[in-house]
């Protein structure tokens, strides 16, 4: 167990054995920066001052229950390193500004600690001090109108899944490389769903919905109900392809027919 490193994690730590506590805890969160996985699109690693032009691309996890969308926040960069040890792309950040960008997804401090926090849409907004009701309803017009989705690697591929798309990929020569994520998208489901991303030559539109015919309900062992194919390309607009390849590895290539 790591040492409080800073007040925040001292009253977080004082606030785990006292709920009397948590006021002062969620008053003193209120004021401090975070630190979150991500990074600010197109600006490089540095110091910046956040506004309102300014685009995030915010790292997503998985609720272990329902495998809805759950973003991790940290109270300090000795926290964040013991939940990744690899290196990733973070950003220190205010709390509120956080939590005024990410509201509606539910959050969690210190995630894989002996302290950890969830924080729910009622917990962010009451922090906020705004009305739920009204916030709820702004955000789903934009979130229709906008078309906001989540996109996140899964930690384990359904095996048998994987299995059943290589021996059916393995009979369209046109199929070069396939990904597989999860996909949600708050304005269609409150569920999230597989996504399996193709690319390859030729009309792959044309070939999915019999590929899709081809794979046995019964070998889906995910832990999702449905899946959809998705055509990749280098001039996505919607940047699904360049998530796929900047942040998985494939797990079929028309050379192989082994489970990566």
């Amino acid at each position: 167990m790591l040492l409080p490193s800073n007040p925040l994690e001292q009253a977080l730590f004082n606030s785990a054995s006292d709920n009397s506590l948590l006021p002062t805890f969620y008053d003193l969160l209120m004021k401090s920066n975070v630190f979150i996985l991500g990074s600010i699109i197109g600006k490089e690693n540095g110091t910046f001052n956040i506004n309102e032009d300014q685009e995030f691309d915010i790292q997503h996890w998985e609720n272990e229950d329902d495998n809805s969308p759950v973003i991790p926040f940290f109270t300090s960069m000795q926290m964040l390193q013991q939940a990744i040890p690899e290196d990733s792309s973070y950003i220190e950040i205010p709390s509120t500004n956080f939590m005024e960008m990410t509201l509606g997804v539910s959050l969690v401090l210190n995630p894989n600690s002996d302290y950890g926090v969830e924080l729910d849409f009622d917990d962010v907004s009451g922090l906020l001090d705004v009305d739920p009701e009204a916030m709820l309803d702004d955000q789903n017009t934009e979130e229709a109108e906008d078309g906001e989705m989540f996109l996140g690697i899964l930690d384990n591929r359904p095996e048998n899944l994987c299995k059943a798309m290589i021996d059916v990929f393995s009979n369209y020569p046109e199929i070069e490389t396939a990904y597989m994520a999860a996909i949600q998208v708050p304005s269609e489901s409150k569920e999230a769903h597989l996504l399996i991303g193709i690319e390859g030559k030729g009309d792959l539109d044309t070939a999915i919905p019999n590929i899709a015919d081809s794979i046995p309900e019964e070998e889906n062992d995910s832990d999702y109900e449905m899946f959809d194919f998705y055509t990749m390309s280098d001039d996505d607009p919607e940047e699904i392809s360049q998530f796929l390849k900047d942040n998985d590895t494939a797990f079929y290539h028309a050379s192989s027919t082994e489970v990566h």
